[in-house]
């Protein structure tokens, strides 16, 4: 596994790099625009990159919620959809399925400025649809004034939590977000650590969506650890993400599992805290936090405008450079998917508490894993009247088996 960071606490793009960025020495001109659906954070930092156009086109963009551009990418009329899209990793396999999204060839050179991991996500099948640009994930923060240093086992966190709380210092075990619906993202730590995986992959390193590892032997064995942390109310799904938040920022909980995006609620804690990755909870096996990595895909409109050489070009050399990733990743506080990105201190401490991270499924048959693998861990959780979770994970398994088919 790679990983080289420069640690930096401002991130300025000059005008000369600007102008680097849109240049495209010996392009021939041309006045068909390569349009780009972007959200209106990073867009400004993108009009300004590229208002040189890009390989001798002019570069448009088009402002557009996150969802909205993967929903209105299935109706949009021809002649005003995108050439290329700013992109969550996990729509890949359904835009890839649904011919919206073109294969996007990547050579060695380029996939060596990024971790392997990262540009699997992207990736369907034997070929990649996009290029990742920053990654998140969530990692284990500790309130120093209660624990001065993380533990290095969920053993010694647990009994570290429960002690607190038995004195009263604290009354909240671990605070992790779930609800009602419960979150199989923010659990997915807990999930791998104990040996669950969701799908395995096949001989060719694909996701299997018939591999379903929900009830694995592995995870089935170490099941009585949740049963545990539900009777000793370590865990408690009653809480929710504004809750779970709360009880850290309050000083109620020692312990709390999130991400950068909760950054402006860590800046304002009056206590000092630490960044780390979820502790080991049965040796051998590393809690793996899912990676969410957001970047850009090349539509199947692009042939259409007779751009896609272009859009192509734009997404691979103009999009993955260090330097503008770091800037896009910055606005933000994430880390960028260049291995030679720059970043603050928070998002390179979540980074390196994601070292064991994969990323989120990006199958179409990932859409039936999340209420079923949440619920079960909800039901598993909620104190008293909890569900076994031999029992729960049992139902999520042939739950998720019945929707794959």
């Amino acid at each position: 596994m790679r990983f080289r960071i420069l640690v930096t606490t401002c991130l300025a793009l000059t005008g000369a790099l600007v102008g680097a960025l849109g240049a495209a020495p010996g392009s021939q001109a041309a006045t068909t625009p390569i349009v780009v659906w972007t959200d209106a954070t990073r867009a400004p930092l993108l009009q300004q990159a590229f208002a040189s156009g890009y390989d001798g086109h002019p570069v448009t963009f088009v402002v557009k919620e996150l969802p909205a551009i993967r929903s209105e990418l299935k109706t949009v009329a021809a002649a005003d959809a995108p050439d290329v899209i700013w992109a969550e990793h996990d729509w890949t396999g359904e835009l890839a399925s649904a011919g919206l999204v073109r294969k996007l060839p990547l050579s060695a050179k380029l996939k060596a400025q990024f971790e392997s991991r990262t540009l699997d996500g992207f990736k369907f099948g034997f070929s990649y649809y996009g290029v990742p640009v920053m990654v998140e994930n969530v990692a284990l923060i500790t309130n120093a004034a209660l624990v001065p240093t993380p533990p290095k086992t969920f053993t010694a966190l647990s009994k570290s939590a429960l002690a607190l709380k038995a004195a009263g210092k604290v009354d909240v075990g671990l605070a992790v977000a779930q609800g009602s619906a419960g979150n199989a993202y923010f659990m997915n730590p807990l999930f791998t650590g104990l040996g669950g995986y969701v799908f395995g992959k096949n001989a060719a390193g694909s996701l299997d969506p018939y591999n379903i590892g929900i009830t694995n032997p592995t995870f089935q064995a170490n099941m009585p650890k949740i049963n545990k942390w539900n009777s000793t109310g370590l865990i408690n799904s009653a809480l929710d993400e504004k809750a779970a938040t709360a009880a850290f920022v309050s000083g109620r909980a020692a312990y709390w599992i999130t991400g950068p995006w909760n950054r402006n609620e860590l800046k304002t804690l009056t206590f000092q805290y630490r960044v780390s990755s979820i502790p080991e909870i049965k040796k051998g096996i590393a809690p793996s936090p899912f990676l969410t990595i957001k970047g850009f895909m090349v539509t199947a409109y692009a042939d259409q405008h007779g751009v896609l050489t272009a859009a192509q070009g734009l997404v691979r050399k103009g999009l993955t450079p260090a330097p503008i990733q770091s800037q896009i990743a910055a606005i933000t506080e994430r880390a960028p998917a260049n291995i030679a990105g720059t970043m603050a201190r928070l998002p390179q401490a979540f980074a390196v508490a994601g070292m064991a991270g994969a990323p989120t499924p990006n199958i179409p048959q990932a859409s039936a894993i999340w209420a079923p693998l949440g619920k079960a861990w909800a039901t598993s959780t909620m104190g008293a009247g909890a569900v076994p979770a031999q029992t729960s994970f049992a139902e999520a398994q042939a739950t998720v088996a019945a929707s794959v088919g």
